[in-house]
């Protein structure tokens, strides 16, 4: 069973979904958008959804306090599916310090494979939990903001959050 729910975030003016099973939030859309939600979790672990809003409310709590600029860091379980690729650059993605940031070279480096940081970029793109796993603390090499699931308004706003400046982009 995963559970989930719609929440929105008023800084960003704008709605997500997120989902948990029995061994943790599972899944983030950075999509409002029911359906696309649904296909989007369906693809990745096809189980009965229930929408259960009070099974979520610590995962939106934190993840809205992040936003508001009152926590740095993630109480939560996570529950990845991936490659062994995948789940060694969410690893190390894991491991970004709130404030820092990584290139997407050097996240391929630290996941065991330094010329793959396309493979890394994709992992970031296909990240399952965006926000909880923070790929929005990778940019290029060249300190550029580069990309992001949410859009690059949504990327701006988190690394200002931070207090993480970039080159202009």
């Amino acid at each position: 069973m995963i559970f989930y729910s719609k929440f929105s975030i008023a800084q960003l003016n704008r709605s997500f979904f997120i989902a948990k099973n029995e061994n943790g939030v599972c899944y983030l859309s950075l999509s409002g958008d029911k359906s696309k939600f649904t296909r989007q979790i369906k693809s990745y672990l096809p189980d009965e959804l229930k929408y259960s809003p009070s099974e979520l409310k610590e995962e939106i709590k934190q993840i809205r306090e992040y936003f508001a600029g009152k926590r740095e860091y993630f109480n939560l379980r996570v529950f990845l599916k991936g490659s062994g690729f995948q789940t060694a650059v969410w690893q190390e993605l894991a491991n970004v310090n709130y404030g820092e940031t990584v290139s997407y070279t050097e996240l391929a480096r630290l996941a065991g494979n330094k010329k793959a940081f396309r493979a890394a970029a994709t992992c970031c793109a296909v990240n399952p939990v965006p926000i909880i796993i923070p790929c929005h603390r990778v940019i290029a090499k060249d300190g550029s903001i580069g990309g992001f699931g949410g859009g690059l308004r949504m990327k701006r706003k988190m690394l200002e959050i931070e207090n993480i400046k970039l080159k202009k982009s």
